[in-house]
């Protein structure tokens, strides 16, 4: 083989000049392309070993009309769940070497519309989302976009349209409240976060299923729904404890349960003997806290990868019937629910 200056750039054209083929022959072999003679690909590939040459991933995604990203918006990065949800994306992603954008909401809808049209505009391709507003019409801002939903279900005709990735929002919270009843607390009250949105709806429903199931009669004012940003958890509480007299609570995530236990400690409440404590979720620092904290658990890491697998799936042409995917979630009780033992 002929020597190679220093000064010269390894690229597709010296590939070509050294094999003695076209820049086309070189690109069919880099494509796997039937149409090159076996002892011509042979001839290229050593070349190609040769010379180390590396075909820019750019460059192929022009031509195949890909970027390898994906847009991922969510409404909240400091939220453990989300931390976690995000990683189970990243992981499948990259080992299919795509790259991630994340975008981080605040449930603000206009800060999600701006996201949306951005990412669209940048090429990606596909979305993954954790819809900041029940009634978003995303069919009118994304289109034909491939995108997968998580956590909330957005509403509508639209849910006929994209994939879907939920869990057991509603059995989860009605096993939460189901086993307070059953270890004997009498007022239990819910801080939830907003009832337009697939989460805050399900679970509060879970809630109340619990309450009937027992005989037990759904108060209003034991019912505290905001946002799962846990704006007003600490306010919401302390009128639970002090004016409801509730000796039970359900903090719907993560995020709230942190203004529960705030609020308790500051009231000087002791868990589980005055107060039972059980929260959606269950983030790792749950198990060390004192008193561990009895928690829903949910696969937050397969909730990630599930929504990255179906994308990669439409993004590859399956052309099939939107999917709506829900994942078991499970009780994980502890000390904060145990009261007498």
């Amino acid at each position: 083989m002929k020597s190679i200056s220093k000064e010269e750039n390894v690229n597709i054209a010296l590939v070509a000049k050294m094999a003695q083929v076209s820049q086309t022959t070189v690109s069919r072999v880099l494509n796997n392309s039937p149409l090159v003679k076996k002892e011509t690909e042979t001839r290229v590939r050593e070349v190609i070993n040769e010379l180390g040459y590396a075909p820019s991933e750019l460059a192929r995604s022009l031509r195949i009309n890909e970027t390898k990203t994906v847009g991922v918006i969510i409404s909240n990065i400091m939220g453990s769940f989300y931390t976690a949800v995000v990683r189970g994306i990243e992981d499948v992603a990259s080992k299919r070497n795509y790259s991630i954008i994340l975008c981080n909401t605040d449930d603000d809808p206009e800060k999600e519309r701006r996201y949306l049209k951005e990412l669209i505009s940048r090429k990606v391709d596909g979305l993954i989302v954790s819809s900041a507003y029940m009634g978003a019409d995303y069919y009118n801002i994304v289109g034909d976009q491939k995108i997968v939903f998580f956590d909330r279900r957005p509403n509508g005709d639209i849910q006929s349209k994209y994939d879907i990735v939920l869990v057991q929002n509603r059995e989860g919270s009605r096993q939460a409240v189901t086993h307070l009843i059953e270890k004997g607390y009498k007022r239990i009250g819910i801080i939830n976060g907003s009832v337009d949105s697939t989460t805050g709806r399900e679970r509060l429903r879970g809630y109340e299923i619990a309450l009937e199931e027992n005989g037990m009669t759904v108060e209003p004012e034991l019912i505290k729904t905001g946002d799962f940003l846990a704006s007003n958890t600490y306010e919401d509480v302390m009128d639970l404890l002090v004016n409801q007299h509730c000796d039970a609570l359900f903090a719907t995530n993560d995020l709230i349960l942190w203004g529960v236990l705030k609020a308790a400690r500051a009231l000087n409440k002791r868990i589980p003997e005055e107060l039972g404590i059980v929260a959606f979720d269950d983030m790792e620092w749950r198990q060390f806290s004192n008193p561990r904290i009895t928690s829903v658990k949910q696969p937050t890491y397969e909730i990630g990868a599930t929504a990255m697998n179906l994308l990669l799936e439409r993004i590859a042409g399956d052309m099939g019937d939107s999917r709506e995917v829900i994942l078991p979630v499970g009780l994980e009780i502890r000390e904060s629910t145990l009261k007498g033992v």
